[in-house]
């Protein structure tokens, strides 16, 4: 029920920013604010919860007007997410060339096509989960889809981008959950970050293979890549990007970029491609072609597996606790296929594990 989504949006809404439920009375849940907004001890919001009136929105309406002038928010933005059921990207430039003057026409269609194309290349990373791809999936342009750009004020350097927020982005399989439209947003902000803390500003960086796994959630060729397009399109401005939803409210900073920082971006991706070759996470299935364990109850046992990477046929050597060791020796007395889902490193001639996700043996 649309009417429920706005009463549960609005009180996550407030309880995230440390208001707290006092008491349901009556038609209303009475709020009392965190002490830093320094209101008195006698101040209360009464947020109406009558979500199945037909008056339901219009005081909520009213309860939002109330919390944008406290925190001096625009009410069209708080209605979009509480009403709408969604997230805000928020891109503030500061550029002191224009901003007390009017933003060139040019300068905001290369914003706004460098912006959908760093949002897609996200949705893609988000859905393909790989350091680097090729194809684009139909999930991305779902995700582009449901993106409202908006119009930006004459003069503004702040241009504002309606996200999705619960929609479902790619539907649930057997072997992987659903992504909505918040967790491709979280991703932009956590990735955006990444690169701005730990990747700008480090001349010819050149990660390590432990820096790589560590981080491989966050390690895109081409996000980085759009995101360096973005920051050249926009002459290396300072800039901040920012996601504001009921339930998150972070940002991230750019500031005295340069050519030759957002070239380190180019650097990054070329290092990358290059361990890509010795590095990568894969969902292989084979068949076990040798068991090797001193112990099936100790924690070092070690199996070869042959199965396809990237359409070759490879060997991948894996070890075993005492448990999954014992589902091998299984499906190698059957001759079952096994699914593995790991951290690979090129070893030469064949591959290791070096983390392993997952391991099971399927059915006939």
């Amino acid at each position: 029920m649309r009417t429920q989504l706005i009463n549960t949006n609005i009180t996550d809404l407030l309880i995230n920013r440390n208001w707290r439920l006092q008491e349901v009375k009556g038609k209303y849940n009475i709020f009392v604010p965190p002490s830093l907004l320094g209101f008195s001890e006698t101040y209360k919001l009464y947020v109406y919860n009558k979500f199945e009136n037909s008056d339901f929105e219009k005081e909520i309406v009213r309860n939002l007007d109330i919390v944008s002038q406290i925190y001096k928010e625009d009410i069209d933005e708080l209605a979009s997410i509480i009403i709408e059921d969604r997230q805000i990207l928020t891109l503030h430039i500061e550029n002191e060339s224009i901003i007390n003057g009017h933003p060139s026409i040019p300068f905001f269609n290369t914003l706004l096509n460098k912006s959908k194309d760093l949002l897609q290349e996200v949705a893609n990373f988000s859905v393909i989960k790989q350091p680097h791809f090729f194809d684009n999936r139909d999930e991305a342009e779902r995700y582009l889809n449901y993106c409202n750009f908006f119009k930006n004020d004459v003069g503004s350097l702040i241009t504002k981008i309606q996200l999705p927020n619960n929609e479902e982005i790619k539907e649930k399989t057997l072997f992987e959950n659903s992504i909505t439209g918040s967790e491709i947003n979280r991703n932009l902000i956590s990735i955006a970050d990444f690169i701005n803390t730990d990747i700008i500003g480090h001349d010819n960086f050149e990660p390590t293979d432990e820096f790589l796994i560590q981080n491989r959630d966050l390690v895109s060729v081409n996000v980085s890549n759009k995101l360096k397009d973005l920051y050249t399109g926009i002459d290396f401005a300072d800039i901040e990007i920012s996601l504001k939803g009921t339930r998150v409210n972070e940002s991230t900073t750019a500031r005295e970029l340069t050519k030759e920082n957002v070239g380190n971006l180019a650097t990054f991706s070329k290092t990358i491609r290059a361990k890509m070759k010795e590095i990568s996470e894969h969902d292989v299935y084979g068949k076990i072609i040798q068991l090797k364990s001193k112990d099936v109850d100790g924690e070092q046992n070690t199996i070869l597996v042959e199965g396809e990477i990237k359409k070759v046929k490879s060997r991948i050597v894996v070890k075993l606790n005492s448990e999954q060791i014992k589902l091998a020796a299984d499906a190698f007395k059957n001759n079952r296929t096994v699914l593995l889902n790991a951290i690979l490193e090129k070893d030469k001639s064949q591959y290791k594990v070096t983390e392993l996700k997952d391991f099971r043996a399927l059915s006939k």
